[in-house]
């Protein structure tokens, strides 16, 4: 098992240096994402939750009535998210399956209407890993299908401190020191440059409350909304 898996896998039991883990509301990114497919008038469709956790934003949309997947690699998350979805009588519109999102994934291409990267994949250790999740939302994503990609801002309060005394190997990467994990932040240009392979729909900075490892921070983060422009083969 790798070292950022383990350290998650602690993470999710305990929800020490994340708290929101915990929660489950969905994340007020992905409710942002959700109202802005209500103004397309985009109420149905395959969605992919990538890294979703224990299964609170794959319920939102379950609840929105999308039929949604979603993936993850920590095996209790996923336990958590079946548990969950029964409880919140959605469990006929999820499925949660066990797996890398920096790997092959077991779907077809043009498979997923819509794909949901909620600050998971800023947890991939290295560029090609990210590279290649990047790649893989591309090639199951359908021609005209939206992705919506949130992350951590490298102006963000908690990261921008730890850019400068725990750097990570790449620009604008840290690692924790209280729990070892690694995170890529970005700063705009990055975050247009990594998915130029898409039509950036929007991109929007914002900046609220949260909390990071016990402290209390106003968080920056990007939400992006992207557009598989890809063209239909005939």
């Amino acid at each position: 098992m790798r070292k950022q898996q383990l350290i998650w896998q602690a993470e999710h039991e305990t929800a020490t240096a994340i708290p929101s883990l915990a929660e489950q509301e969905p994340s007020s990114a992905v409710v942002y994402f959700a109202d802005f497919l209500k103004r397309q008038k985009i109420t149905s469709g395959k969605i992919i939750d990538i890294g979703c956790g224990k299964g609170r934003n794959s319920i939102y949309m379950a609840k929105q009535g999308f039929e949604v997947y979603g993936l993850d690699y920590i095996h209790s998350a996923i336990s958590a998210c079946k548990k969950l979805a029964e409880q919140q009588r959605v469990s006929p519109r999820v499925r949660f399956e066990t797996g890398q999102i920096d790997d092959d994934w077991k779907f077809a291409d043009n498979f997923f209407d819509i794909a949901v990267d909620c600050f998971s994949s800023i947890d991939i250790e290295t560029k090609s890993g990210r590279e290649k999740y990047r790649n893989e939302m591309l090639r199951t994503l359908k021609p005209n299908g939206y992705a919506f990609v949130a992350v951590v801002s490298a102006e963000d309060e908690f990261e921008k401190r730890y850019i400068k005394s725990n750097p990570g190997a790449e620009k604008n990467s840290v690692v924790w020191p209280q729990n070892g994990k690694f995170q890529k932040d970005y700063d705009e240009a990055e975050l247009r440059a990594f998915y130029s392979d898409f039509e950036i729909v929007k991109l929007e900075k914002v900046t609220k409350p949260a909390v990071k490892c016990g402290e209390k921070i106003m968080a920056t983060n990007y939400l992006a909304i992207l557009k598989n422009s890809k063209k239909v083969e005939i």
